[in-house]
């Protein structure tokens, strides 16, 4: 049905009346826990603006269904599913289909479907596909989606869409119309990110959450006694100042905002309330502002957390770390990447001037080592994380100028991984292939770039598309072979575009490695690292571990019919 052909009502109906079902999918295979933090945040965030009958069906709860989804759906006002990630697009496509003929059923084909989360940058291909998906919400969602909401109240939704911040959609004409802060770009397609929220104090985000103890539990926090602590996830900035090209957040503000003191006080005591005894602090850069990030461990500590975070090794040092220790942090997790300088660079891994990136590229493997040293020393639990099949950089004779791109080598990888073992000696060790998550510079990025030597694009971007295989079908775009060895890596599933330097057999020798390099360290009496792997994996017998912590791993051909 076109646009132009949906009647809005004359008069406007009560927000208390509008029926909005939140709908979170399933990760189908993850190395880490973790909550959809949209589902609670953008509830929270409705209720606060009057709208009670807001309803939140996460998939990843052991009681729900699809089928209590089309129940649910049948008399609401507003579908969105919210927080969606680009790997989810292949469950994406088929529960919102199935929600529409639901819809379709009961005479109610009016209803927007809308999809809202990472899914939706460089969506327009996936988008030509799936007509009853009404629009895609890109952007923080706190503020929109409240919009959005007071349309459906007032009947008008289908009429001002088109100018509703964030969204993006298939207008009546065929073409893929997005709504930005000047309306003059909306005649070409990139993406469309919602404006950034600057303040999100009022908002519960754990929101009516139910807790389910085997997606949101971390095995990181655990008592002295072993007992796993129930564990609730909170941000408590927004924003990153950098723009690493493998990640994307880089299209979105640079700006960090920081939660206020008293709200997240106020979170925490509600948390401790239901039983909460962890709290994994969901941000980019935790110490990117030392006297906040130190007054939060302050406050962790005095409503009586254990905590862990994310930051960036260049933006802590030793104490930090032994006040944050003593305020009880008993996990930092960094995005090492890789070592070599040239893949820094290749990665945009810094700011600043050519020349001031490159000798922060070269200086890198020294703040790495003596990052790891100073955490040992305080005490604070850490975590060595590289991806596999990055490109680097070639640099001229005297080092001053970059003049070429290649992917890197399985030698560029195991003296990555070396150097982490050896000088770092992390408490935990993961990996992740290079992905082409839509929305980075390694994904959007059109013509020669850094990445397009290991993109199976090439010159082309990467988008929402390549994730779903219809799509990469009708399209055909070029296809990542699926490996099961591949998901010895981070959450590498099927319908994944990933690096064109990786093959099953370097995966599977790269991880070999490692696994070797750690026995080896246990036999020398050294601290017993831990890989995260697949929790299916696991249970497979592909992987297994003694007590000592010493890895065991199947042949490769035992990993083919995964």
């Amino acid at each position: 049905m076109l646009l132009s052909e949906i009647q809005s009502p004359k008069t406007y109906i009560h927000i208390n009346s509008i029926k909005i079902v939140l709908i979170g999918e399933f990760i189908k295979h993850r190395s880490f826990n973790g909550a959809n933090k949209a589902l609670p945040v953008l509830a929270s965030s409705l209720v606060n603006a009057g709208f009670s009958q807001v309803v939140q069906l996460d998939l990843e709860r052991l009681d729900l269904n699809l089928n209590d989804v089309l129940n649910e759906i049948i008399n609401a006002d507003l579908i969105i599913f919210a927080g969606c990630l680009t790997t989810q697009w292949p469950e994406i496509d088929e529960h919102s289909s199935k929600i529409f003929l639901q819809l379709q059923k009961h005479g109610r084909e009016n209803v927007p479907i809308l999809v809202g989360g990472y899914a939706t940058k460089s969506v327009e291909d996936i988008a030509r596909m799936t007509p009853w998906i009404t629009a895609f919400c890109d952007g923080e969602g706190e503020e929109s989606i409240v919009e959005i909401a007071h349309t459906i109240a007032k009947g008008t939704f289908y009429k001002e869409m088109k100018y509703l911040p964030g969204l993006c959609f298939m207008n009546q004409n065929g073409k893929f119309h997005r709504v930005t802060f000047d309306d003059s770009k909306n005649a070409v397609f990139h993406r469309t990110i919602a404006p950034r929220v600057n303040n999100f104090d009022d908002i519960d985000q754990n929101f009516d959450l139910v807790h389910i103890p085997q997606v949101h539990d971390m095995n990181i926090f655990k008592s002295l006694d072993g007992r796993q602590l129930k564990t609730a996830q909170i941000f408590t900035q927004r924003g990153c100042p950098w723009q690493c090209g493998f990640c994307n957040k880089s299209s979105e503000s640079n700006n960090v905002v920081r939660l206020s003191e008293a709200s997240f006080r106020r979170q925490l005591k509600k948390l401790k309330e239901r039983n909460y005894e962890a709290v994994y602090l969901d941000v980019d850069t935790f110490t990117v502002h030392d006297k906040a990030a130190k007054r939060e461990a302050e406050i962790l500590k005095e409503e009586g957390f254990v905590w862990g975070s994310n930051t960036r090794i260049d933006k802590i040092n030793y104490e930090q770390m032994c006040y944050l220790v003593e305020n009880n942090c008993v996990y930092m997790f960094f995005g090492v990447e890789h070592t070599l300088p040239e893949v820094s660079l290749a990665s945009h891994k810094f700011n600043g001037s050519v020349s001031s990136q490159i000798q922060q590229a070269f200086d890198y493997p020294t703040k790495i080592a003596r990052v790891f040293q100073d955490m040992n020393q305080a005490g604070l639990p850490s975590s060595y994380f590289l991806i596999l099949g990055l490109p680097k950089a070639h640099l001229n004779d005297d080092r001053t100028e970059i003049i070429g791109y290649e992917p890197t080598t399985f030698a560029d990888d195991i003296q990555a991984i070396r150097f982490g073992i050896e000088k770092c000696n992390p408490d935990f060790l993961n990996f992740n292939i290079l992905r082409f998550m839509p929305g980075s510079m390694a994904a959007d990025t059109v013509g020669d770039c850094s990445y397009s030597c290991v993109r199976p694009s090439g010159k082309q971007p990467i988008t929402a598309g390549y994730f779903l295989p219809r799509t990469v079908k009708h399209y055909g775009y070029p296809q990542s072979q699926e490996y099961g060895v591949y998901r010895l890596c981070e959450s590498v599933s099927r319908y994944q575009p990933i690096t064109t330097a990786m093959n099953p057999q370097r995966v599977y020798d790269t991880i070999c490695y490692a696994m070797q390099l750690i026995n080896t360290k246990i036999d020398r009496g050294g601290k017993a690292t831990k890989l995260f792997i697949d929790r299916d994996l696991l249970a497979l017998g592909l992987v297994s571990q003694d007590e000592r912590g010493k890895y065991t791993i199947a042949p490769l051909e035992d990993f083919a019919n995964l």
